[in-house]
């Protein structure tokens, strides 16, 4: 795992200068803290900086930017590939020879020799990487299929500058950071920026499952390679346990590969004890395991540390745990915002972190975490609601003219319930009521959250632009076009790589730590994503289908206790106040850019405990560090 970074300059006298590849470097450092390395092309015209943190292959031959035998190819790359090992055996059988003895770079680069973009088909992994291709004279830029790597960039009239970390394109010269509206529009919509626009203007962040060329007259090109409904695989419902059971352990076992000690993530819900199972099971010592819990029981969320010691007793794990106060949030708020690039308005960041540095205290590099086990497997109990409520108001018996009605009373008695209305008026226009796993505000709560001015600006958004492709995809490529299924595409395409799994590549590498996701193989996805419902769903119970793989292999307390999501009590943390005087924080932020709604805002700040008030204190610390309090010019 590592920090990539990269200029070229296609038009123009400027030159790359090692210095600024250095500065970039410096910044992705907490990314890469066991080496960094740079390379710049004879002409100056491309520049590629890498920053280490050595997994596979610990020698100096594995360091990066790692350049071929033959000097026309060069690659900086992000991530893993768990299969370069039968790969190379392909390419040794084809002629080709290697330098290193066990580094997945020097695979990946010579795969994109020998089949060009094709080969991102052959990986099995998580990936982001730049490739500087000399007989084309071309960059690309390539994001793994489910976009558990982030690549950031900006194309300006005369370069390209990338990077893992938007801070460190906020080096160029002739860039002034500026909000963009319309993401930050969205973002109070979805808790995160919809690919390819991120919070800053002007600077794009590359899709999942996507490659992005641009050539030295500066032409750019950008294509999907992937997409889980275009990819799926038909199962023998018969056999489907097997068949699923056999990806799954296999999938575990790859993201064991690592020259260095791997570790797990353990909750005690059935996805992370899953992980934590099957991966104890493949290692030849005691796995370390790692918790966090709190320093008193809390109403809005209950400690989950007795189901991981259950686990970590029935695989005889080592195992670690940390208990958080509320001082834990004032005392990384900050940095945390720092580490995010853009706001990531998930509370889950701070026990992410915090479990973070618990496993690297303790001498781990890499941990499995359990990440798209939900979206797979129907597991969140708020899709359950949302289904049955999406059976009522598609009714046949809810006619339109009565949600119309309904619409029109809830407007002329000023109404605000949170989604009803939302829900209503999807339903009439003929659009999906699902629109991802967490929506943090309503039409009609952001139609009151904003400044009259602002309202003006961005009277043309809609954060159904955002969707609609997808939507029509769905319809157009799923087998089973239910629901359920929709709720694990969408899903997949915008919630899990810009927020899920985001807050956890963020946070783990400000920590220096490697996290693998066992759940999120393509294959997997590719086999779950287009199943019947009453596969996925028996009895009105859901996770049925991993719950039976795990069925007899852990504690019955483990398959049968309540869905709990990860989480932290934020809701009595924000009722006796998080010690950084966030209201203070938050007007400033709205007296000063004129977005909100002054007496909106008020109100929910006088909430008591209303947590959506972290959404808003998350943006007004992001805009305080990085657009009032910029200090990342270096060049």
């Amino acid at each position: 795992m590592c920090g990539i970074s990269g200029i070229f300059f296609f038009k123009g006298n400027n030159k790359v200068k090692k210095k600024n590849l250095v500065k970039m470097n410096k910044l992705l450092e907490h990314r890469g803290p066991d080496g960094n390395g740079s390379w710049i092309s004879s002409n100056k015209k491309v520049g590629f900086g890498h920053t280490r943190l050595s997994i596979l292959d610990l020698t100096s031959s594995a360091n990066q930017p790692f350049v071929d035998n033959t000097k026309n190819y060069v690659i900086t790359f992000n991530g893993e590939i768990y299969n370069f090992k039968e790969i190379k055996k392909v390419l040794l059988k084809k002629g080709y020879s290697f330098r290193t003895k066990n580094s997945d770079t020097e695979v990946l680069l010579l795969s994109y020799i020998e089949w060009g973009l094709k080969c991102v088909e052959k990986f099995r992994g998580m990936f982001a990487f730049a490739i500087w291709d000399n007989i084309k004279k071309k960059v690309f830029l390539v994001r793994d299929r489910v976009g558990i790597k982030p690549l950031y960039y900006k194309i300006d009239s005369e370069k390209l500058i990338f990077s893992s970390e938007i801070k460190a394109i906020l080096l160029d010269p002739d860039y002034i950071p500026k909000i963009d509206e319309e993401s930050m529009y969205h973002y109070l919509t979805f808790l995160c920026t919809p690919a390819p626009k991120t919070m800053f203007k002007d600077i794009n962040k590359l899709e999942a499952g996507t490659w992005l060329s641009i050539d030295e007259n500066g032409k750019n090109e950008k294509e999907q390679y992937w997409d889980p409904l275009e990819e799926k695989e038909l199962i023998d419902i018969d056999n489907i346990n097997k068949v699923l059971t056999k990806t799954l352990k296999e999938s575990i076992k790859y993201r064991g590969i690592s020259d260095v000690d791997v570790g797990v993530f353990l909750s005690g819900g059935i996805d992370s004890s899953t992980n934590a199972y099957f991966f104890s099971k493949n290692s030849k010592k005691k796995i370390k395991t790692f918790s966090i819990g709190y320093d008193k029981e809390y109403k809005s969320y209950k400690s989950e540390l007795n189901y991981a010691r259950i686990v970590a007793e029935h695989i005889k794990s080592l195992h670690f745990e940390k208990k958080l106060r509320k001082d834990d949030i004032k005392n990384i708020i900050f940095d945390m915002v720092y580490f995010q690039d853009e706001p990531i308005s998930d509370p889950v960041c701070v026990p992410i972190f915090y479990v973070s540095k618990l496993a690297k205290e303790n001498n781990i590099k890499v941990c499995q975490v359990g990440e798209g086990a939900d979206e797979l497997f129907f597991g969140y109990t708020n899709w359950f609601r949302t289904s049955k409520i999406n059976m009522f108001i598609n009714n046949v018996f809810f006619p339109d003219f009565l949600k119309k009605l309904i619409l029109f009373l809830y407007k002329k008695l000023n109404f605000q319930y949170k989604y009803t209305s939302d829900l209503l008026r999807r339903s009439v226009e003929k659009k999906p009521i699902f629109w991802g796993g967490a929506e943090a505000f309503s039409s009609f709560e952001k139609s009151q959250l904003f400044s009259d001015d602002f309202k003006k600006k961005i009277k043309n958004f809609d954060s159904w632009n955002c969707i609609r492709p997808h939507y029509e995809f769905f319809n157009k490529k799923a087998k089973n076009k239910c629901i359920e299924n929709w709720m694990t595409y969408l899903d997949l395409k915008i919630r899990l790589p810009e927020l899920i799994l985001m807050r956890v590549d963020k946070m783990t590498m400000a920590n220096s730590l490697e996290a693998r996701v066992p759940f999120l193989d393509h294959n997997l996805i590719q086999k779950t994503i287009d199943l019947p419902i009453n596969i996925k769903i028996k009895k009105n119970k859901s996770k049925v289908l991993l719950k039976e793989i795990v069925k007899g292999l852990l504690p019955n307390e483990i398959l049968n206790r309540k869905k709990q999501g990860f989480g932290l009590p934020l809701k009595e943390w924000f009722e006796e106040g998080l010690g950084i005087d966030e209201k203070k924080i938050i007007c400033e932020f709205v007296t000063e850019t004129d977005f909100f709604d002054k007496n909106y805002i008020r109100n929910v700040i006088n909430r008591k405990g209303d947590t959506r008030l972290w959404f808003i204190l998350n943006l007004a610390i992001w805009w305080k560090i990085f657009i009032t309090d910029n200090r990342l010019k270096f060049f």
